[in-house]
């Protein structure tokens, strides 16, 4: 695999806001929260995904969203997602001014169920009874994709799983899907038996990756992604966060390891890496960790 060319750039997803700080029990004040995607923000990074509009009820941390976003200094070139999980979750994030949402399936069965507490079916079901909502708005919908590899409770998923929920996500109008190693297992042979089925059905450009890594494997992994034409990938500052539902999922890829590691491999990301830094230790320092 290493004979293949890399590609001159990637786009990178920030995801530290929302997935880093989403299974942090410990609060993090509002003003915080503000400047860290401030910091991250003034590292001229593509697309910054701002909170969830999940129910305070599971996610209590994400639970100042509107406010949030209400506070921070918006960088025109800069993309603001907010995550929503069914209905409600995207009439409030469009009232909070999101032009960009995201939503979120899982290729396991028993995945969905501890996640959302309902089958892949009804979740689609879910973005179905959306789709109206957001094509009125006409928003920008990006789709997560859980355990697209490995599940924390039914083991090695096979690609076979995963195809038909794609299909069913760029059916509903989804512009981009991010497919997940949720808890990190995954390693570049596996990921490369999955990418190579994209082209034969849809564009590779409509993908991204999301790596945890938890077990070292994610770098390798977003360099197999790569050969295969993948160019944008979701990461934390500080490689805070990991999925409160899929144990042992602790750690996102940093972003500053991808950004080094591409600088590195001669792959452009034109973002300011001092300033990446510097909003990753900004929040790692208000952390018990």
């Amino acid at each position: 695999m290493s004979e293949k060319k890399l590609p001159p750039s990637i786009r990178i997803v920030e995801v530290g806001p929302r997935d880093g700080l989403q299974s942090i029990l410990q609060r993090i004040e509002t003003a915080d929260k503000i400047k860290y995607i401030d910091l991250l923000s003034s590292a001229e990074l593509p697309e910054i995904e701002v909170t969830s509009f999940v129910s305070p009820k599971w996610v209590p941390q994400l639970g100042d969203g509107a406010e949030v976003f209400a506070g921070i200094r918006k960088r025109r070139m800069t993309v603001y997602t907010a995550l929503v999980p069914n209905t409600k979750g995207l009439e409030a994030a469009i009232d909070a001014g999101f032009r960009s949402v995201a939503v979120f399936v899982a290729a396991s069965e028993t995945f969905s169920k501890k996640n959302t507490n309902c089958t892949i079916a009804e979740s689609i079901a879910r973005l179905e009874q959306m789709q109206p909502i957001w094509k009125a708005e006409d928003l920008r919908v990006r789709g997560y994709l859980s355990t697209c590899w490995h599940c924390p409770y039914e083991g090695k998923i096979d690609p076979e799983q995963v195809l038909p929920v794609i299909d069913q996500l760029f059916r509903l109008g989804i512009d981009e899907i991010s497919l997940g190693d949720t808890i990190g297992k995954a390693q570049p042979d596996e990921v490369a038996a999955l990418l190579q089925r994209l082209p034969k059905e849809w564009a590779i450009t409509d993908f991204a990756l999301h790596f945890h890594d938890t077990f070292g494997y994610a770098l390798s992994n977003v360099e197999a992604g790569l050969q295969h034409g993948i160019r944008v990938y979701d990461t934390s500052a500080g490689g805070i966060g990991g999925c409160p539902y899929a144990p042992g999922a602790s750690g996102n890829l940093s972003t500053e390891a991808l950004i080094s590691w591409c600088d590195d491999h001669d792959v452009a990301t034109n973002m300011k890496l001092d300033q990446v830094r510097a909003a990753g230790a900004f929040i790692r320092s208000l952390l018990v960790l």
